[in-house]
């Protein structure tokens, strides 16, 4: 995936958890729900974090 697409992805799986984190807590929502939503969407933005942007490569781990 292009770069400019990593950060789309990652800012909208971001957002989703960021926003059913405050509906929860708010009330909005149920508790468990939105957990459950931010806990899927947290962990395809740390997929979405680790993965190289076309063209870049990888760097080495220190």
């Amino acid at each position: 995936m292009s770069k400019s697409t990593l950060n789309t992805l990652s800012t909208i799986f971001g957002l989703i958890a960021g926003g059913s984190n405050l509906l929860g807590s708010a009330g909005v929502i149920n508790h468990g729900v939105a957990g459950t939503i931010g806990g899927i969407a947290t962990v395809i933005l740390g997929y979405l974090v680790q993965q190289p942007a076309a063209g870049e490569q990888s760097q080495p781990q220190k």
